[in-house]
């Protein structure tokens, strides 16, 4: 297990979000949360719940995460992303359909790639 696997387990709060070019309003983000534990994250965002299974790879440059996604409205699919983890600061960058991993940490219109910044929530 990689450190940063083991140093992302938790409950990480998301502070801010932007799809495809476009940043979704602080206020509409309310309590959405992503929780890791062990292989397994749940996602709970926007009114939707979202399970399934979670890989790191910290080994590759921009590190790399995949979200198989096992309940939910993306059942069966998967989103492959890269990530920074500094301290209790998480910022990723996924796809929201497909294969297509984003290279950076930033989107664009018909990008189908999402950023977000996510805080440790408190213990």
């Amino acid at each position: 297990m990689s450190d940063d696997f083991r140093n992302l387990q938790g409950t990480w709060n998301i502070t801010s979000l932007e799809i495809e070019g476009q940043t979704v309003p602080a206020g509409m983000l309310g309590a959405a949360r992503i929780v890791i534990q062990d292989g397994n994250f749940i996602s709970l965002a926007m009114g939707a719940t979202y399970e399934g299974t979670f890989e790191v790879d910290a080994a590759k440059t921009p590190k790399t995460f995949n979200m198989n996604f096992t309940t939910g409205p993306e059942k069966g699919n998967t989103s492959p992303g890269i990530y920074e983890l500094d301290g209790d600061t998480w910022k990723i960058c996924l796809a929201l359909r497909g294969d297509d991993r984003p290279t950076m940490f930033v989107t664009a219109p018909g990008s189908g790639h999402a950023c977000e910044t996510l805080k440790r929530a408190a213990q």
